[in-house]
């Protein structure tokens, strides 16, 4: 009887519960990334993956065509 206690008190230490916790996340983290593999290899395009730099110029005006106005 105490053995059983023995060994879930093993099971329930802080760090190895931590460990748990992060092998679940590293675990999600790749589900996730291969369906993100998947779904851009059928040609689907995943924005906010995406890099905030690679679309800077997306939206803007350009300066050629700004009007100013004049101050009253």
């Amino acid at each position: 009887m105490e053995g059983i206690l023995f060994d879930i008190e093993m099971y329930l230490a802080p760090i190895t519960v931590l460990l748990g916790v992060v092998l679940l996340a590293i675990g999600a983290c790749g589900i996730l990334l291969g369906y993100m593999a998947d779904e851009e290899a059928r040609g689907k395009k995943i924005f906010w993956a995406e890099s905030p730099f690679t679309d800077v110029g997306v939206g803007e005006a350009p300066v050629e065509s700004v009007t100013y106005r004049r101050a009253a």
